[in-house]
């Protein structure tokens, strides 16, 4: 037999060369009820075939329209005479509708009264009690038809008064246990009812029930929805509109860790993408499962312990692969028929980055914490963060570079060893030249400096802005971290004098934490940042004025350090700091003498100008400290009596301090200041003073020994008198 003999075929040219065939007429109308008619055209439309057919719509539809007449005539009568009769005309309209354009598409769903008609013959067969047992492959095609022809043409849905009618049919599957291999696609049906808001009343405990038992029973064969859908989409989306209906209410019982750890487990065997369970869910059932998992740990965040925790648990590797790239493969297969969630990446990697903060927002048993952040090591969190950071959309920023500062809070070695692989180019300068000439590589988008100006400049981005530069004071106060930390120096000063206090605070909390005097800040602090960090001291706002004092009391102390090197080979870490720009350009003319003198020369020159600006800024701090030794803030009165210590050792320093009789005021707050912290700080200070020689002539004039004494009788323990009046005190009475 010609294979395509009979068969309605459309065209001319290369198709009537290629095949001996007969127009549709007498032959076709007599083979309409011939089995293999059926079977050959399901084959020819066959959406898979490499080559395609035309094939003749006008003729294949109302044939179509005949079986499906005839099929419904059986049902009402009670007698069905032969299954394949309606199955495989179902499975040709399957396969016309997925290769239909809008035009046919239309067409079709006109002269068939789809999806209406569809319904009608879903309630019959469900309802045919005789005919159940035998039903399963018809109902799997007429499903399959309503959901392919959902998918591509939604507006029918507007067109009908009361849908709640068409979904009786479809909930019978979910309580029918003869019809449960039908299950997965029934639940995909009924989940597109409820995107138009239709209430398809499902008990929760019920969806519960289905959905251990699609991943606890391997052995139940389930029909797989078309392509694009997940075996558990449905279902999954089903529970988490179950669940927000009842937000009020308790956690169902049946929402226990064993529950989600073995959906966790079909869902990381699905996103491997190796398996038999790759088509599990899509990223359409992800969002859903993400979501419902959301809903149940803010009513209770211990459940997410055992998830977190438990040996084989696949819960933190699956989020960690959704963070990444890994995924991108799920967003390749469309979003049939399901307009409420504009999913992509970023959905799913925010949803990710929420449920992976949990245990921080908990209060955990030491064990319990070590054990959740050596599973966030072994599945990469850190390095897939950093990935997100680079790529997702600024407005969904936030979250990520706050649960990558917590874990460099939490676990800051391991953390550091990560982003120190990862992160080459990500807290680096952005330039063209960094890269070598023979370099092909474009630079990074995206850096550190660069991601700071952008969130600076929109509210709605700001309290991204503050995570980040919290991120980046969490890395500069590892002193092991070989990471070099750049951020341009006109965005430092615009952050330093931003309108939003908590971003001023951040930047002053993230520049405390910096030596501007290692290589590992590169060339970006200057003085100039030093100046604006010192204006901060003035601020009005209290936390501000807080690491501001902070701050410029370590930056006193690195300033008095690093510019007070004895030898040439510290001096040369300075210069490496400070001038690596002009190192990198100038050229090098080693065999001319005078030429490599005029450099050394020039080089001094920058150097000491750089050093008097410095030193200008350092002495300018003096008068502003001495107006916070008062303040009415405790914190801000101890790092201020911290910062006058450091001051101690800056050149021209001491005249300006005892210009503004800082000894006294720091004796008079060792000695009655209210807190013991701020009393503790002016001790220490006093005790530098101590060794310096008219420091110390000066407090024995104040007679600041027995000053101190008295106050040691009514201090607090951790006030420590005894040494500072040691050291006050003349040997000769101290050996009386």
């Amino acid at each position: 037999m010609n294979f395509h003999q009979g068969l309605p075929l459309e065209g001319e040219g290369s198709f009537g060369r290629d095949y001996k065939r007969k127009p549709p007429g007498s032959d076709s109308v007599k083979d309409v009820n011939n089995k293999e008619y059926w079977e050959n055209l399901a084959q020819l439309s066959d959406p898979s075939r490499q080559k395609r057919e035309i094939l003749d719509y006008s003729v294949i539809i109302p044939q179509i329209k005949s079986k499906i007449q005839a099929f419904k005539a059986q049902l009402k009568g009670g007698v069905v005479k032969e299954v394949q009769q309606i199955q495989q005309p179902m499975r040709v309209l399957h396969n016309l509708l997925v290769i239909a354009e809008v035009e046919k598409l239309n067409h079709v769903g006109l002269e068939l009264g789809l999806p209406r008609v569809l319904f009608g013959l879903i309630q019959d067969t469900v309802d045919s009690s005789d005919f159940i047992k035998q039903s399963i492959p018809v109902l799997q095609e007429m499903i399959t038809v309503v959901l392919i022809y959902w998918e591509k043409n939604c507006a029918w849905v507007e067109q009908e008064q009361s849908l709640e009618e068409f979904t009786k049919s479809f909930k019978t599957i979910l309580s029918q246990p003869s019809l449960s291999r039908l299950v997965p696609l029934a639940a995909c049906v009924l989940s597109l009812f409820t995107q138009h808001n239709v209430d398809v009343e499902v008990d929760v405990e019920h969806l519960i029930s289905l959905l251990k038992t699609l991943v606890l029973d391997p052995c139940e064969p389930h029909i797989s929805p078309p392509s694009g859908w997940g075996l558990c989409d449905g279902l999954l989306s089903l529970f988490l509109d179950a669940l927000n209906e009842h937000e009020n209410g308790p956690l169902p019982s049946g929402l226990n860790p064993a529950f989600f750890l073995n959906l966790w487990k079909k869902i990381g065997a699905s996103l491997e993408g190796a398996t038999s369970d790759s088509d599990f869910c899509s990223a359409n059932g992800l969002y859903s499962f993400l979501s419902a998992l959301l809903f149940t740990f803010c009513k209770d965040a211990y459940l997410c312990i055992p998830l977190f925790c438990d040996v084989g648990s696949e819960c933190v590797y699956a989020l960690g692969r959704l963070l990444g790239t890994d995924c991108l493969h799920l967003f390749a297969k469309g979003n049939p028929g399901r307009p409420r969630v504009d999913l992509n990446h970023n959905t799913l990697s925010t949803l990710s980055c929420h449920l992976l903060c949990f245990p921080f927002a908990l209060d955990l048993p030491p064990h319990t914490m070590s054990t959740v952040l050596q599973l966030y090591d072994s599945c990469g969190i850190v390095t897939s963060l950093l990935q997100l950071i680079e790529t997702l959309l600024l407005q969904l920023l936030e979250l990520p570079l706050s649960l990558l500062s917590r874990l460099l809070l939490c676990d800051p070695h391991r953390s550091i060893d990560h982003l120190t692989k990862a992160a080459s180019c990500f807290f680096s300068p952005s330039w063209d030249d960094q890269l070598p000439a023979s370099s092909h590589q474009s630079p990074p988008t995206r850096t550190a400096s660069s991601l700071l100006l952008e969130l600076l400049h929109l509210e709605i981005l700001w309290e991204a802005a503050v995570e980040l530069l919290t991120l980046l004071s969490c890395i500069a106060r590892c002193p092991s971290c070989p990471l070099q930390l750049y951020v341009e120096t006109s965005v430092l000063q615009h952050a330093l004098t931003h309108s939003y206090e908590q971003i001023r605070a951040a930047t002053c909390r993230f520049l405390g934490n910096l030596d501007p005097f290692r290589p590992l800040t590169q060339c970006a602090l200057q003085p100039d940042i030093f100046k604006a960090m010192i204006n901060c001291l003035n601020d009005s706002c209290v936390p501000v004025r807080q690491v501001a004092c902070r701050a410029v009391g370590n930056w006193l102390g690195c300033i008095a350090a690093g510019l007070h090197m004895d030898t040439p080979s510290e001096k040369g870490i300075y210069r490496e700091s400070w001038c690596i720009e002009n190192q990198q350009n100038k050229q090098r003319y080693s065999d001319i003498e005078a030429a490599s003198d005029l450099e050394t020369i020039r080089e001094q020159r920058i150097e000491e100008e750089v050093e008097r600006r410095w030193t200008h800024e350092a002495r300018r701090t003096v008068a502003m400290l001495v107006s916070l030794i008062c303040d009415p803030d405790a914190l801000i009165r101890c790092h201020c009596c911290a910062a006058l210590g450091n001051l101690l050792n800056v050149d021209g320093a001491v005249s300006l301090l005892l210009e503004e009789n800082v000894p006294g005021l720091l004796l008079r707050t060792a000695c009655t200041d209210s807190h013991s912290a701020v009393r503790k700080a002016a001790i220490g200070s006093l005790y530098l003073y101590s060794q310096q020689d008219a420091m110390r002539q000066v407090l024995m004039s104040l007679d600041a020994s027995k000053k101190l004494d008295q106050a040691s009788h009514h201090a607090p323990p951790q006030c420590d008198y005894q040494r500072l009046i040691g050291q006050l005190t003349p040997p000769e009475e101290s050996a009386a």
